[in-house]
């Protein structure tokens, strides 16, 4: 009887732990945003929970917008890194926060300053 539900509570929490971090599938009607250019400076985020991107694009002294960035930028990107970035503005639920703005990054690159 433990086992069964010790293994009922690891598979929720496992099942939850997946779909919390992908971003909510495009809806096929639904007009597509504009793509938006955006440069600035990455910075790397964590918390405590994991209610977060990991990644955030400073574009001024006080402006921040969390991203979700493409995987195979993950090979290359550092915090303190000046970028341009190119995608459109979303929102991302988490289970504390709600729901949360975020730019979806299609295409990054490194600018040289």
């Amino acid at each position: 009887m433990k086992h069964s539900i010790l293994a009922t509570l690891l598979f929720a929490c496992l099942l939850c732990s997946v779909t919390q971090g992908q971003p909510a599938p495009s809806d096929p009607g639904a007009k597509a945003a504009p793509e938006i250019q955006l440069t600035g400076t990455l910075e790397q985020r964590m918390s405590i929970g994991g209610e977060t991107t990991g990644w955030a694009l400073r574009t001024g002294e006080k402006k921040r917008v969390e991203v979700l960035l493409p995987p195979e930028a993950f090979a290359w990107i550092q915090d303190g890194m000046a970028v341009s970035v190119s995608g459109a503005y979303g929102t991302k639920h988490f289970l504390e926060r709600g729901d949360v703005p975020v730019f979806i990054v299609k295409k990054i690159s490194q600018v040289v300053k």
